[in-house]
Order: C-alpha cells, then structure tokens, then sequence
C-alpha cells in the first residue's frame, strides 16, 4: 500500500468507523482483491456521502494511485458529481500525469484519461471552475486537445475550453476544428460558438479569417447562439414533442414527391 493510502485509511479510522459508508472506503482503498476495491467505492460513490470531505479524499487517492481501471474511474465520475475543487485538481493530475512521479498518479491508460476529462466537464459546470482551476486547466486541455490518443479526451477538453475565454484557448480551439474525428470537431465549432457568439460551421479557414478580424475584442457577443445554431424547440416539452414528431417521419415518410 502506498504512503498517500496509508495517510488516507489513517484519516478515515481516526474520525471515526461506523458499520456504513466510511467503512466501505476503508476496503475500497485498503483491499488487495481489486473486484473488492471496486464495489467498495462504487456503494460510496452512489450514496448520500458522496461530497463528504472524508469521501473526497478516498476517491482523491483511488482515482490517482489504484492499480484498478474501472475503480479508479468510478472514483473520477464520483469526484465529478461531488463539486469539490480538489476534484478538479485530480482530474487535472491526471490528465497531466507526465508532470508527476508514479507515486504520486498512476499513469493512466485511455478508459481512465477519458473519464476524468468527463468529470471536468462536469466540474467545470459548476462553482469549482472557478478563475483559479481555469488558469490551471487552460494548458492542460489544450495539451489534451493537440495531441491526446483518446478522442473522447479531446472532445472534453474542447468542451471545457469553451468556458474559458482567452485569446489561448480560442486559438487552440480553432486549430481542433482540422482534427481528424468530425465528433472533436463538432465540440470545437460549439465551444467556438459559446466563447464569440458567432458559427463558421466547422470551416477552419473561416475562422481564422474571422480570428484575424475581430483580434480586438473577439469576446465580444460570448453567450449569444446565431440563428442558425439555435435549437427548433424551447423547453423540455416542446424539445419531447420535436423528438416525437421526428420519430415519426422517420416511421411514417409519407409518399415520395
């Protein structure tokens, strides 16, 4: 067992064990079966603990140090739901773990790099994004975004740099548009769209025209959605219906003009 585990089952009995959670992370990240590791953690992570500070830092040092992929990725969609900014600390570790030694995060295969990207989506949807996790994440998301082997890696970085509005990120961005997966593609043209207001539909060449234009104050209209980019529906009713309706074109085409 590592230094950073033992710190962890330490801080765990010393504030107290009762027949519950808190003793399902003392297995999740003390066990030697891995299978036990990972049903462990998964209980904890679908209880009502899932914020608590003790809970955060068993999921903190399984998401870095397990030997297990898939406990470590429950642990990461854990950290995801829990809006801790030490969530948003280890999924950055992660996602950088070249810049640590091995005893400090495991170096992750694809699965695990995809699923803290994930968890940063979700993270950075809400108040533990905030200036200072932005300043941190920029380099990395635009690292993953230029080069990460995993595609849904890139696609998240996209999402996620699309909330941060630095003239970096915009340029990282409008370089993802020629990446090689059209689904990393779509994220970058979105997240363009959030950051300036306006679309160029995936056309590269268009936005770096438009990126030469408008060099000033390229922010300017951030949050507007053009016209062509809005939605056909408004609301969760009207978005079922839309669906409903399309459904059953699809079923029912009608004769052939």
């Amino acid at each position: 067992m590592t230094a950073n585990r033992l710190l962890v089952l330490a801080c765990l009995i010393l504030t107290g064990c009762e027949n519950g959670p808190r003793e399902k992370m003392i297995i999740a990240v003390s066990d030697e079966d891995p299978d036990v590791r990972r049903v462990a953690v998964t209980e904890v992570a679908n209880g009502k603990s899932v914020s608590a500070p003790w809970a955060i830092d068993g999921f903190v040092a399984i998401a870095a140090l397990d030997r297990d992929t898939q406990a470590r990725c429950v642990a990461l969609r854990a950290l995801g739901r829990s809006g801790s900014t030490r969530g948003v600390d280890t999924c950055l570790m992660i996602l950088n773990h070249t810049a640590y030694p091995p005893t400090e995060v495991r170096p992750p295969d694809a699965l695990c790099r995809w699923d803290a990207a994930a968890a940063l989506t979700e993270l950075a949807a809400g108040t533990a994004f905030g200036p200072e996790q932005q300043a941190a994440a920029e380099p990395v998301l635009i690292k993953c975004l230029e080069s990460d082997t995993e595609p849904h890696v890139r696609l998240h970085a996209a999402d996620v740099l699309g909330q941060i509005a630095t003239i970096r990120s915009l340029d990282a961005l409008i370089a993802g548009l020629r990446d090689r997966n059209f689904a990393v593609v779509s994220a970058c043209e979105n997240a363009l769209v959030r950051l300036t207001g306006q679309t160029h539909d995936c056309d590269a060449y268009a936005w770096k025209q438009w990126r030469e234009q408008h060099g000033n104050d390229p922010f300017a209209n951030a949050g507007r959605i053009p016209e062509s980019r809005r939605a056909p529906y408004d609301g969760p009713i009207d978005r079922a219906l839309y669906r409903s309706r399309q459904n059953l074109r699809w079923i029912f085409p009608g004769p052939k003009k």
